[in-house]
């Protein structure tokens, strides 16, 4: 009896021992795997920041090679055309939109002639004003930074004014200055930082010489296109801008009419250029043809306008009303464009009405000769 209580004894610390050394094992193993587990979860850990480091600064870049995308984009529509008023407006659009403003503002300057001014966001009211305000002290400086001042009852009743702007120069290719970029913000003022007058100086930089290069050729073109004698415009301009305006009336079946006439002892056509083009509309085209013989396209105008276009430039160039048969020094073919007519039929009908009118004065001098 004794001896067999002795080998279950042994026997159950041999089965503790098995079972310690047993814990034991999974103990060390639990530990490992913990450690690993660690690891692992540090590495994850570790991965997930650089991806999300790596998605952040490529998140970045795309968006200043978007930016930049838009900024070359912009500069090369700009510089894709040579008419000044589209080089204008391309470039209006185009720094508003990259410098997140509300409005801008291109002055280019012309010699000693008045400035050419464009401007995009802004109303008709604040383009007349003197926005940019500059002293002429600061024509060197790097840029200029505007903040508008307004009264309490102006900041109440006008959340929509302008709030603050930022003018910088535009320079040629040779760096000569030859106008001023400026951008406006409304209702609340912008802090401009070192980046951002960084990137306001590219975009004029390189907006700069393009409209200087459109500025000249507009230029150019209106010295070719301008009779010397008068200013206005000179016979091949007049018969191409026909040939257009007929064919866009007819297109859009518009109305149009044309005027010739001759002024009898006429000298100074200087004077009488510039006194023409202050008595026909906005949308009319005046020009000399030669030998004081003058033409005037009218767009969207009927025999009746061209009938009081006549009588205006009776009175601009010093003659008189047609009145009661009294012969007038202004001689004149007026005829609306019909729908069989092309430029050089409109063209014809007009010269004979001329004819005509001459003839009639002939035979009115005649007759009141003959009494």
């Amino acid at each position: 009896m004794v001896l067999h209580d002795q080998g279950a004894t042994w026997t159950g610390v041999g089965a503790l021992a098995v079972a310690a050394l047993l814990l034991a094992l999974g103990i060390i193993l639990f530990a490992r795997w913990r450690r690993a587990a660690a690891r692992e979860i540090a590495q994850i850990q570790e991965t997930g920041e650089r991806t999300e480091k790596l998605l952040t600064e490529l998140t970045r870049a795309l968006g200043d090679a978007r930016e930049e995308a838009g900024r070359l984009a912009a500069m090369g529509e700009v510089g894709a055309t040579l008419d000044l008023d589209e080089a204008l407006e391309r470039a209006l659009r185009a720094v508003g939109a990259l410098a997140e403003a509300d409005a801008a503002l291109i002055v280019l300057g012309q010699g000693e002639g008045e400035p050419i001014t464009a401007s995009h966001g802004l109303t008709a009211q604040e383009s007349t004003r003197d926005l940019l305000g500059i002293p002429p002290e600061a024509g060197r400086a790097r840029a200029v930074k505007l903040g508008y001042l307004y009264s309490a009852d102006e900041a109440v009743n006008d959340a929509f004014r302008l709030a603050g702007g930022l003018a910088v120069p535009l320079s040629n290719e040779e760096g000569e200055r030859v106008g001023t970029l400026a951008v406006f913000w409304r209702r609340a003022d912008r802090t401009v930082d070192e980046q951002d007058l960084a990137r306001f100086e590219e975009v004029a930089a390189a907006f700069g010489p393009t409209l200087e290069h459109a500025r000249i050729y507009s230029e150019a073109q209106r010295l070719a296109d301008a009779d010397p004698l008068t200013n206005l415009k000179n016979r091949r301009y007049f018969d191409e801008r026909l040939r257009r305006e007929v064919a866009r009336a007819r297109r859009y079946e518009r109305a149009l009419a044309l005027l010739l006439f001759e002024a009898e002892g006429l000298t100074d056509f200087a004077s009488a250029g510039d006194r023409i083009q202050r008595a026909v509309r906005g949308t009319d085209v005046a020009a000399h043809l030669g030998d004081g013989f003058f033409g005037v396209i009218m767009p969207e105008a009927g025999q009746p306008d061209a009938e009081r276009l006549h009588r205006r430039l009776q009175v601009a160039l010093g003659g008189r009303v047609d009145n009661g048969g009294e012969s007038v020094p202004l001689h004149a073919g007026l005829v609306e464009l019909r729908r069989e007519d092309d430029a050089a039929n409109l063209l014809r009908r007009a010269q004979d009405a001329l004819e005509r009118a001459k003839e009639a004065a002939v035979e009115r001098l005649t007759a009141a000769q003959g009494m």
